[in-house]
C-alpha cells in the first residue's frame, strides 16, 4: 500500500562519510510503501536538476550525491509532516525495515536500508545502515524506482 507523505518539496540536509555535507537539494513527492514489514520511503530529487545555471547549488548537490551516493552516511528531513506520517506508519509495524530510494532521474536511482529517529528540533533523521545498490544507474532504476519515473 502506498501513502503520500508529502508532494510539495521540502529542504533535505545530506552527510557524507568524511566529513562532506549538502544543505541544498530539495525532496518532492514523498511517497511510503508499506509491504509487510518492509516500508519503502521513495523522495524524488529531479527537480534539483532543472535548473538553467548549473552552478546553483541544488544542481552542484545533486551530481555530487550521483557521484558520491555510496558515501551517504544520513539524510535529515525537516519536515514535521513527513516525520510525523512516518512515524506513524513505522509504529503500525511489527519489526519494521525501512528503505530509502533516492530518485534521481536519468543520473540514476539508489537504495539504502537506513534507521530513522526524530530529531529534537523537529523533522527525522534517516541513518544509512546499508547500500543496496552499487551497480549500475539505469539497472537499479528499472528494479526500485517508481515506474512513474523510469
Amino acid at each position: 500500500m502506498k501513502h503520500s507523505l508529502r508532494k510539495t518539496p521540502s529542504h533535505l540536509h545530506l552527510a557524507y562519510k568524511y566529513g562532506e555535507s549538502s544543505d541544498a537539494l530539495l525532496g518532492r513527492n514523498f511517497v511510503l510503501e508499506v509491504q509487510g514489514e518492509v516500508l519503502t520511503l521513495s523522495v524524488d530529487l529531479t527537480p534539483n536538476f532543472q535548473t538553467r545555471n548549473k552552478g546553483a547549488s541544488t544542481y552542484l548537490d545533486a551530481v555530487n550525491l550521483s557521484q558520491n551516493h555510496h558515501k551517504l552516511r544520513f539524510l535529515q528531513v525537516s519536515d514535521n509532516l513527513v516525520r510525523t506520517r512516518l512515524i506513524r506508519a513505522w509504529e503500525q509495524v511489527e519489526r519494521p525495515t525501512l528503505r530509502l530510494v533516492l530518485d534521481l532521474g536519468q543520473h540514476g536511482c539508489f537504495v539504502y536500508v537506513v534507521a530513522p529517529h526524530s530529531l529534537f528540533m523537529g523533522g527525522i533523521q534517516l541513518d544509512v545502515l546499508e547500500v543496496l545498490n552499487d551497480g549500475p544507474a539505469q539497472n537499479a532504476r528499472r528494479h526500485e524506482c517508481n515506474e512513474e519515473h523510469v
